[in-house]
């Protein structure tokens, strides 16, 4: 389905512009989104294949490189490229996944697999995360190709498999190792960012730059086994309960990185410099309870509350094999989130300190958090656009509390932003995200895929 009706217009300062119907890319981009729902890739197993096939298809068809490369069988991964005829900077990666989380089918009213177009949205599993965006990132490729936009540098489109499961181990963790040729890059742009938030008289649309490093925990209880009819006054039991109730009870300090530092900042300047002023005292001795008084909405409040400390969340009980027996071993699995600069070890021993020496703490995984600097053409190029398509926002840099694929590519300075139009739909699309009724407005898709268009022509193209 071509995006069509072009047709070149003659600016005023000499420039011949094409104009674009952005109707009609409306339609086309809601086509790519639904057609790639209708392809089941539930992680596990994944079975992305096809969905990247799909997107190598149309993309040959419009005389652009691509190919599809799997890790395993069934395992796809799409690489699209579009060439600059005369490069002199290294590539824009446009990056994406493929795989999406279960369903619970009973719990859904329509099918999490149809693609239904209904009420103004498109829904079905992973029409949110993150398969719109991967269709706009598409959409927009294709408009640069066929609109033969002028280019200094290659984009390059992936859409990678295994994000939600075992994060890019067969998508972009692997071809990172064995194909980094293909998706090397300067800067790219993933999701996880384009949240609104409003302070006071203005909105900004928040910009990942950052995401807080994985590094999960395992708490260990021992002690004597015995008949569960004699009851003992210590057991691994018992112990665990202590641990889990000093965890719970624990206030980790504050710790303001750069990015909350700058994203806190740039939100005061909506009061001007007495509002920026205002911050920046809260910021020389933060606490939570200054922090939390600043005229943020309640969705900002929530995610400070995850970005300025580090976290540690229990998720999985193991113990006991019988109801009669009572075990000498309890373990808890506990979901730690570390800040960009703190050491897993470190936080692991925090986390001791916490608990006390009833329990033993180990690491089970070791990840550390990232963060790219916003102060770069690319982050300009999201602000800029972001200032036409909505006069009057702010864009602020911000640290995810979740992980995406960024963390696969070491090199590249990846920024999470696909905005949605003004409406009260954010709070709702929350709640969908890995939630029942996924869904997106065909209105907050079309919007995106402009955003992509017109931020890649910004950055790498003519457009000023």
């Amino acid at each position: 389905m071509p995006i069509g009706r072009l047709r070149l217009v003659f600016c005023g300062n000499g420039e011949n512009r094409v104009a674009i119907d952005w109707a009609t890319v409306r339609e086309e981009v809601t086509a790519h989104l639904r057609a790639l729902i209708r392809v089941d890739t539930t992680n596990p197993p994944g079975n992305e294949t096809p969905a990247a096939r799909y997107l190598v298809s149309v993309a040959r068809h419009e005389g652009l490189e691509g190919e599809v490369i799997e890790s395993a069988p069934g395992r796809g991964n799409a690489v699209v490229r579009l060439r600059s005829p005369n490069p002199t900077a290294k590539p824009l990666l446009l990056m994406g996944h493929l795989d999406v989380v279960g369903v619970e089918r009973d719990k859904w009213s329509r099918d999490p697999f149809g693609g239904d177009l209904l009420d103004g949205c498109v829904w079905g599993r992973g029409a949110l995360d993150m398969k719109g965006q991967v269709a706009a990132e598409l959409t927009a490729l294709l408009l640069l190709q066929r609109t033969g936009a002028v280019l200094d540098r290659d984009v390059i489109f992936a859409a990678f498999a295994d994000e939600e499961v075992s994060t890019g181990e067969h998508g972009a963790i692997w071809m990172w190792r064995a194909h980094r040729d293909l998706i090397d890059a300067e800067f790219a742009l993933n999701e996880g960012g384009g949240w609104q938030s409003r302070v006071g008289p203005k909105r900004f649309y928040l910009c990942q730059v950052g995401e807080k490093g994985a590094s999960r925990l395992r708490i260990t209880a021992r002690g004597p086994a015995g008949h569960a009819s004699v009851p003992l006054s210590d057991t691994a039991m018992a112990r665990i309960g202590v641990a889990l109730s000093r965890l719970h009870q624990w206030q980790p300090p504050v710790v303001v990185t750069p990015v909350v530092r700058r994203m806190l900042e740039t939100m005061g300047t909506a009061f001007g410099e007495r509002g920026l002023a205002a911050v920046r005292s809260v910021l020389a001795e933060p606490t939570w309870e200054a922090i939390m008084g600043l005229p943020l909405d309640g969705d900002t409040r929530q995610e400070l509350r995850a970005i300025l400390a580090n976290t540690a969340v229990p998720t999985i009980v193991r113990g006991g094999t019988q109801i009669n027996v009572i075990p000498s071993e309890v373990s808890i699995d506990v979901d730690g989130r570390i800040l960009p600069g703190v050491d897993p070890e470190a936080f692991c021993h925090e986390v001791q300190t916490v608990v006390g020496d009833v329990v033993e703490v180990t690491l089970i995984s070791r990840e550390e958090g990232i963060a790219a600097d916003p102060d770069s053409p690319l982050f300009d190029a999201i602000a800029a656009t972001m200032a036409d398509l909505d006069p009057g926002c702010g864009v602020a840099p911000y640290l995810n509390a979740g992980g995406t694929d960024a963390k696969a590519l070491p090199d590249v300075k990846v920024y999470g932003f696909f905005p949605y139009a003004p409406s009260d739909r954010q709070s709702t699309y929350l709640s969908l995200i890995h939630g029942h009724d996924e869904r997106i407005a065909v209105e907050d898709l079309a919007l995106g895929t402009r955003f992509v268009y017109e931020m890649v022509e910004r950055f790498a193209g003519s457009r000023v």
